[in-house]
């Protein structure tokens, strides 16, 4: 990979290992599409090491895949390419960004995806188009992941397009549940450290209570609250699915309640 100064991508200490991509869609597992946006991937960098984040998000959940982007990054090596793909506005007039940020780039469309990871070190509106065709329906297979394997092969930020100062940006700062997991729990963006003994937290109409450290602590087929992995507050049932027995999902707001 040249060196490109400021404006370039280096991969650092990494430059010599295989390359790192992580891949996050809505795109799930019946059809073929993951598999076909690996496939480009593989076809011009055949050492990418590839991992899979999630693809059964449900679809066109943006804050959910902003969410599982900004619990991920921290654990990739620096110069990872994390690719989300979760994009209702496909071939619409959205744009496509790539982000750098802690040494590694976010490759995705402009619609929020990136909400919890700004502020950025430096973001890139993408001109840059592939010499093969792009279909309006699937631009992960044919913008995003030829993109990706040109950024490996030495693509500078700046010859990707002019800087972004105003990319689309989610309302994060209102408390609100940000992603359910695979085991129904309701997790939320509220500062784990704000539950306290007493703590309440009030979720469609509905008030939990019961703050636990482990899911274990909850008694059997009840709610509780604790601070999840991702240093937020959770509302979780101990072999039960809090998202069913509360009918919530992404984006309804929540209020905590002091003691």
């Amino acid at each position: 990979m040249p060196d490109n100064g400021t404006q370039g991508w280096d991969r650092g200490s990494g430059k010599d290992s295989p390359p790192v991509i992580t891949f996050t869609s809505d795109f799930g597992r019946i059809d073929s599409y993951v598999a076909q946006v690996k496939g480009v991937i593989l076809s011009g960098c055949p050492a990418a090491h590839i991992v899979d984040i999630s693809h059964e998000l449900a679809p066109f959940q943006v804050l959910s895949g902003a969410w599982l982007l900004h619990t991920v990054a921290a654990w990739f090596p620096a110069g990872t390419i994390h690719l989300a793909v979760v994009d209702p506005g496909v071939g619409t007039s959205r744009g496509t960004l790539v982000l750098k940020k802690a040494g590694s780039l976010f490759v995705g469309p402009d619609n929020g995806i990136f909400s919890f990871l700004y502020p950025a070190d430096e973001v890139r509106r993408v001109d840059w188009r592939p010499e093969t065709p792009i279909t309006p329906t699937f631009h992960g297979r044919d913008l995003f992941a030829p993109l990706v394997v040109r950024l490996f092969e030495g693509l500078t930020l700046e010859e990707l397009g002019p800087r972004e100062d105003s990319p689309v940006i989610l309302d994060i700062t209102r408390p609100q549940v940000v992603h359910i997991d695979t085991f129904g729990n309701v997790i939320t963006n509220i500062d784990g450290r704000a539950l306290t003994e007493g703590t309440r937290l009030r979720v469609v109409g509905t008030e939990i209570g019961g703050v636990v450290r482990t899911f274990a602590e909850i008694p059997p087929e009840g709610l509780g609250l604790l601070c999840g992995s991702a240093g937020t507050v959770e509302v979780a049932g101990n072999r039960t699915s809090a998202a069913v027995r509360l009918a919530v999902s992404p984006g309804q707001p929540v209020e905590l309640i002091p003691a």
